[in-house]
């Protein structure tokens, strides 16, 4: 066998191994915060996936955070208002969006309370989708 010819199958051998590696390094990486949730004042957001992959963002309220009114949710390409309604605790307003967001992405909810013909904020709670 020629010099040549066994570097190269060398060569070859330590590049697939590499690559190999590699693939292996990538699919342990930890998994992102999609699938945190967080509250601010009366309002909640849950953000379900994994990675990078978000299934669902979600909005809610907080015990005792009832409100008649809207959830806004955005960030990440969504911007999506929920029906306006009374919301009581274990009630919550869901978005699906069954795709990966970009690496530090950050996910928003706020409530809003309607009020008198106005609308009072009953807070802002944000997740970021990172790894």
């Amino acid at each position: 066998m020629n010099s040549a010819g066994a570097k190269a199958r060398w060569l070859l051998r330590t590049v697939v191994s590499a690559v190999c590696v590699g693939v292996v390094t990538v699919g342990t990486t930890p998994s992102a915060s999609a699938g945190a949730n967080g509250c601010n004042h009366r309002t909640c957001v849950s953000v379900e996936g994994s990675g990078l992959r978000v299934e669902t963002v979600s909005a809610s309220t907080t015990w005792n955070g009832d409100f008649t009114g809207h959830f806004h949710i955005w960030g990440g390409g969504i911007d999506r208002n929920s029906p306006t309604q009374f919301w009581g605790y274990h009630q919550k307003f869901s978005v699906p969006v069954h795709r990966d967001l970009p690496n530090r992405a950050v996910l928003c909810a706020e409530g809003w309370e309607h009020v008198n013909g106005r609308l009072e904020s009953r807070g802002r709670a944000c997740e970021e989708v990172r790894f």
